[in-house]
């Protein structure tokens, strides 16, 4: 899966009202965001080096534990589901995991089973658990190792959730697109920087090109820390697909719990187990 952010650079520009009070009352402009105030690879027009931010969020996350949440959602003009595809992957330092996966929707994907299931994964250096919903049965499966199996944790980084990798997604969806600093706002303590964007300059972000004759009305939102951390990034189009049926897709990216997440054994631990 690929993903996006990406900027259009807000500027309020000030002004002021006279009235008959003896102090005229002034708006004071919001203040232009400077390179010493921005995560790096971003200035004050937007993403100056897409290869930079990414590797700084890359950096964050490299040998940290975390929680990550993607999405992707495609729905036909009226609204009705083509395809859901949902990912929930808690990862520790050590590179334990649990992930749980649901797909909906005719045409998606089938990976873990055939529309609609769900499941969950769970593992550590020792033991590789499954936990499986197939209509009313739920079905556990057990391993000795994840090496005997695909789900290893880097399967679900690398090739459910993202593509590649956490760098490799975010520098392909920023590259994409032509992007800005937006306004911070002024009402919440909210203190990171926002990209968007909507000018496309390439088809990068778009995770399955080989089916797509044409997108339009691209959208790039992505919130960038400090550091250089896109916790998170969302992305918006919508595709002309070969045989001509249009669709809206609609994919987010999150990260959360950076350096705070546990991995526990799942409340189903001991029914697992007990299946081998």
């Amino acid at each position: 899966m690929r993903s996006v952010a990406v900027v259009v650079l807000v500027l309020l520009a000030g002004c002021s009202a006279v009235t008959t009070s003896p102090q005229p009352e002034t708006v004071t402009p919001a203040p232009v965001p400077t390179d010493d105030a921005l995560p790096p690879g971003v200035g004050p027009g937007g993403v100056t080096d897409p290869a930079v931010l990414a590797g700084a969020h890359a950096a964050v996350l490299d040998g940290a534990s975390y929680t990550l949440i993607a999405n992707r959602t495609v729905r036909y003009p009226n609204g009705s589901l083509r395809s859901a595809l949902g990912v929930h992957l808690e990862l520790s330092a050590s590179r334990d995991y649990h992930a749980s996966a649901a797909v909906r929707g005719p045409d998606a994907a089938v990976f873990i089973g055939e529309p609609p299931t769900r499941a969950e994964y769970w593992a550590n250096d020792e033991t590789y658990l499954r936990r499986q919903v197939i209509g009313n049965r739920t079905v556990y499966s057990r391993y000795a190792t994840t090496d005997e199996y695909v789900g290893t944790w880097r399967f679900w980084l690398g090739t459910v959730a993202l593509d590649i990798g956490p760098e490799t997604d975010l520098r392909r969806t920023v590259e994409s697109f032509h992007t800005g600093v937006a306004e911070r706002p002024t009402d919440r303590d909210d203190r990171r920087t926002h990209l968007v964007g909507t000018d496309v300059r390439a088809m990068d972000f778009v995770d399955d090109q080989s089916g797509v004759r044409s997108i339009e009305n691209a959208t790039l939102h992505a919130f960038v820390t400090d550091s250089g951390l896109v916790d998170a990034y969302q992305v918006e189009y919508t595709a002309t697909l070969e045989d001509g049926t249009t669709v809206r897709v609609k994919r987010t990216v999150r990260f959360r719990a950076v350096g705070n997440t546990t991995v526990e054994r799942p409340q189903w631990y001991d029914e697992a187990m007990s299946q081998g």
